[in-house]
């Protein structure tokens, strides 16, 4: 009963959570679209401000990043985490002289400080003077100097001898380990979590000439160098403090649900973020139209050394609002597959007609492709028994020329592979399509239904691909059966869920294992997440009740609902067996273990969705429950 009862807490939540979503990004009676684009922008930007604190400093807060930016009198900027009070780390800079080569000259006295907006200003002469633009790129720093240095050396005023670089120094302090590589700085903690990057060095002069330029980290000082041979002045010096593993939409907005699902391949990672409300349609088109709510967007990001940047910007070619594309992502090398479970054109197959919108929450997937760094859409996927309300595209997977798409409100009634599709007998039973690619083309090559197919099973819930090998979710499915192979008849564990395993031979697939967990109950959710590589299949069910902690502890002991666990399948030959029971170091009802898993060599990774320790970075105090959810 506690179980049930949180599920319609959960449920309400997300009814009242949607409302307000849908509530922010409504553009207001009496208003144009670009108008309330305008006043969202403006809000966003307040955000960054820098303001006036009790004390009398000057603070600005980076949402985007979680930073809290100190602007102290004395010229001194620092930067720590304003997520984690607990965190033990800042970093602070300090301008202390300029000059040439080791003839450096003091920074006299304290500077004027002054705020405008996102921007704050540092003149510490008429020649020199620093400011700061705090927004969702990050904290950027810049300096511009009117003229050049004083010639102060002896030596220097030898004509003959060649121009030493021009030289600002700053004073760093920090907790955190600092090494410059690549013209980049690292500040790691000594766990080699690298925290920060200060980078993006850039300079240039008034004939907008890119200047040499360099980063050198001597003890507690930080130089910047440049060569100014040839520069005319004034001159602008540009670096920015990152942060290596925080990614942000290039057009952050309220409610957008940015990290709804996420998938890495290599150096590329792909992001959805469903409730994404610009209009365009295609690759990098015009962010700012917020006029189709809902419609939903992908990013891609690609990281150089330690850099990320963001490399594309994907939307549907017929993007439409409440699509909810990127509900699901899935990448393979250059190849990024995209599910909009609320799409509803009533096309079947491949590249069929996008325009027909007959089918509400039908569903598609959209299939991407990168040419060197260019994107562009290669295939739209729709079921070959298109219905209104099946939700395909709610989740994706792609090895290769393969991928998987999970539709969960399917309702034929058919099992197995390739059965009859038309019969829609069975409300909610839930499909899974795979589509192969032949060079640039591609087509549908099975239709899989679970071997005991029931309405309300949401079969497709989760899916995964490696290989030959096809894994298949079905969270509803509501056998007590145990452990691989069981009685798949006895309907007596409503919403125990069950995992189908699917193999390849030629282009012809057939059911290899039934999985279930080897604690089977009742609203346990097995199914909910499912993840494959070779000849081991992770899967999740994030509401299972025990209290056990670890690896194989007591499956039996009930007592902490909907805590969650994660099973882990091995195969031998064609035989699948249990080789561990996983729960969390820290378990506690209602936590969620097991809502994502991810699985690579011999490490399983496993998302929890409401867990709540305060702690942050890697092992903290997982005893501190202060931080729900």
């Amino acid at each position: 009963m506690a179980l049930c009862n949180r599920f319609v807490a959960v449920l309400m939540l997300m009814s009242v959570g949607l409302a307000g979503i849908h509530s922010a990004l409504a553009v207001p009676q009496g208003l144009t679209a670009s108008d309330w684009s305008e006043i969202q922008s403006q809000i966003r930007a307040q955000a960054f401000e820098a303001r006036v604190s009790e004390d009398g400093a000057l603070v600005a807060f980076n949402p985007s990043h979680g930073w809290q930016v100190d602007f102290q009198a004395d010229g001194q900027t620092v930067l720590s985490p304003n997520y984690a009070p607990q965190t033990d780390y800042s970093i602070a800079l300090q301008l202390r002289a300029w000059g040439y080569g080791d003839a450096l000259l003091p920074m006299t006295g304290p500077p004027a400080l002054s705020a405008n907006g996102q921007t704050v200003t540092y003149q510490w002469s008429s020649q020199v003077r620093e400011w700061w633009i705090n927004s969702a790129r990050g904290v950027e720093q810049w300096f511009e100097l009117s003229e050049p240095p004083p010639i102060v050396s002896p030596k220097q005023r030898n004509l003959q001898e060649p121009k030493p670089p021009l030289v600002l120094s700053m004073a760093l302090q920090t907790e955190l380990e600092s090494e410059v590589r690549d013209n980049v700085l690292h500040l790691t903690s000594t766990d080699g979590e690298t925290h920060l990057t200060y980078d993006r060095l850039k300079v240039w002069d008034a004939s907008g000439r890119v200047l040499p330029s360099a980063m050198v980290l001597s003890g507690d000082r930080l130089a910047l160098q440049v060569d100014d041979t040839q520069a005319t002045y004034p001159i602008t010096i540009d670096p920015t403090f990152s942060q290596q593993a925080y990614l942000k939409a290039s057009n952050t907005d309220s409610g957008d649900i940015f990290g709804l699902s996420v998938a890495v391949s290599g150096d590329t990672v792909v992001i959805g973020a469903a409730f994404e409300a610009s209009a365009a349609v295609g690759v990098d088109g015009d962010q700012s139209d917020n006029t189709a709510i809902g419609a939903g967007a992908a990013y891609v990001f690609v990281r150089n050394g330690t850099s990320w940047s963001q490399q594309a910007y994907l939307k549907a070619s017929n993007t439409d609002p409440g699509d909810r594309f990127g509900r699901s992502v899935a990448i393979s090398g250059d190849t990024v597959v995209v599910g909009a479970t609320g799409e509803e054109s009533a096309a079947v197959g491949v590249d069929g007609d996008q325009s027909d919108n007959a089918a509400v929450a039908a569903g598609a997937a959209y299939v991407f492709v990168r040419n060197g760094t260019n994107w562009s859409q290669q295939a739209y996927l729709k079921a070959s028994n298109t219905d209104p309300g099946d939700n395909f595209g709610a989740s994706v997977s792609i090895a290769g020329d393969t991928v998987v798409v999970g539709a969960p409100s399917e309702e034929s009634a058919a099992v197995g592979v390739d059965g009859d599709q038309s019969d829609n007998m069975a409300v909610g039973a839930g499909a899974a399509y795979v589509f192969v690619r032949n060079g640039t083309n591609w087509s549908q090559q099975a239709y899989l239904k679970a071997s005991n197919t029931d309405p309300s099973d949401f079969f497709g819930r989760s899916v995964a691909i490696s290989g030959d090998t096809v894994v298949v979710g079905a969270t509803g499915e509501e056998s007590a059966a145990v452990g691989v192979d069981g009685d798949q008849s006895d309907n007596t564990a409503d919403g125990a869920g069950a995992a189908y395993v699917f193999v390849r031979n030629g282009a012809n697939w057939s059911q290899q294992a039934y999985l279930k967990a080897s604690n089977t109950d009742p609203d346990d959710n097995f199914g909910r997440s499912v993840a494959v590589a070779g000849d081991t299949v992770v899967v999740g069910a994030d509401f299972e009740a025990s209290a056990a902690v670890g690896v194989d502890g007591d499956q039996s002991d009930n007592t902490a609902d909907g805590a969650g666990a994660v099973y882990v399948f091995v195969r031998n030959g064609t035989n699948w067996s249990q080789q561990a029971y996983l729960k969390a170091s820290n378990t506690d009802a209602f936590d969620g273990f097991g809502a994502s898993v991810a699985i690579a060599g011999n490490a399983v990774v496993v998302g929890t969705s409401f867990e709540g320790s305060a702690s942050t970075g890697i092992d903290g105090d997982q005893s501190d429950n202060t931080a729900d959810g």
